[in-house]
């Protein structure tokens, strides 16, 4: 922690030049943080690809016991629920298990590989059960930006993927509950896989700007 008392008591020159490197030090650790935090996010998602593909193929979830019920899940997906209780970490859970899913000629170790803005889209509905078959998609994958693959499954695969956007709309409070509810129950109709993930992500960041402004 700097001198305050003694940067205080510096010339105004030799005052600003100090204060000017604390704040560009700060702001180099907050860079480095976020760069190491989007690598674990990365990991973990691949980890969860991994995971998700031996517990679906081999159905590993059967085994285990429901806390709410005392008796055996009856699907991976409540599975899942009971595994990642909270909103937020759900969201991204079904996003790696319905990613993985569609992405059935990948191997785990190609799961392993894979970048999550590569992965994620090449599993949508917008893209053809034969490019997602394909080594060559695979493995570009695995290396290429996300800007590089779109641009190959558009222009060498005939494929229509368009650049993402994020939207956002505000609801009051008793309003976003009536979307989560109406979330809930459309995801348990269709297997909760199914549902858009950008639609279910609005629904969560709504709610979840709307509790921190609650604790304020």
């Amino acid at each position: 922690m700097p001198n305050w008392f003694a940067i205080g008591l510096l010339p105004a020159e030799d005052a600003a030049i100090a204060l000017k490197s604390i704040l560009g030090h700060g702001e180099a650790v907050l860079e480095e943080c976020a760069t190491r935090l989007t690598t674990i996010k990365e990991r973990i998602f691949n980890i969860r690809l991994c995971c998700f593909r031996i517990v679906s193929e081999r159905e590993l979830w059967k085994l285990d016991i429901d806390p709410e019920y005392g008796i055996p899940y009856k699907s991976m997906y409540r599975w899942i629920q009971v595994l990642y209780p909270s909103d937020d970490g759900l969201r991204y859970a079904l996003e790696a298990n319905s990613t993985q899913k569609a992405l059935s000629a990948a191997t785990v170790a190609d799961l392993s590989e894979m970048k999550r803005c590569n992965a994620v889209p090449l599993a949508s509905k917008f893209v053809s059960d034969t490019c997602r078959q394909d080594r060559a998609v695979i493995e570009a994958a695995k290396t290429a930006t996300e800007k590089q693959f779109r641009e190959k499954l558009n222009v060498d695969h005939g494929q229509h993927l368009e650049s993402t956007e994020t939207l956002k709309f505000a609801y009051s409070k008793g309003d976003a509950e009536m979307v989560k509810l109406a979330l809930g129950m459309v995801g348990k109709l269709i297997g909760i896989d199914d549902l858009s993930g950008e639609l279910l992500a609005l629904a969560i960041d709504y709610i979840a700007e709307h509790r921190e402004e609650g604790t304020e």
